[in-house]
């Protein structure tokens, strides 16, 4: 019982961890963000929706980040100035 216990409490931490990192975004699938670049990381630990909005999160000039998953490419922005649709791409808008 002990070890069921403890995987179901890792298992909501998990859950509840990965939402926390996303909580301060508009997370949008299919859309392209434009604007002023601040940076693009190509890192694997910016490769999925949680890390590139957490490197967001760390910088104080980002107003939005794109995600290209396919490409492995995580782009900062510090200011939106058209969003268009676009398959394969996540972008995120802080709140």
């Amino acid at each position: 019982m002990f070890k069921l216990n403890s995987l179901l409490a890792f298992l909501a931490f998990g859950i509840f961890s990965v939402q926390a990192d996303t909580i301060n975004f508009d997370v949008k699938d299919n859309i392209a963000l434009s604007g002023k670049i601040a940076t693009v990381k190509t890192s694997s630990k910016y490769k999925s929706v949680e890390g590139c909005a957490a490197l967001c999160e760390k910088k104080n000039s980002c107003a939005a980040f794109v995600l290209d998953a396919k490409a492995g490419s995580c782009s900062i922005l510090k200011s939106v100035t058209k969003e268009t649709e676009k398959n394969g791409l996540t972008s995120g808008i802080k709140n």
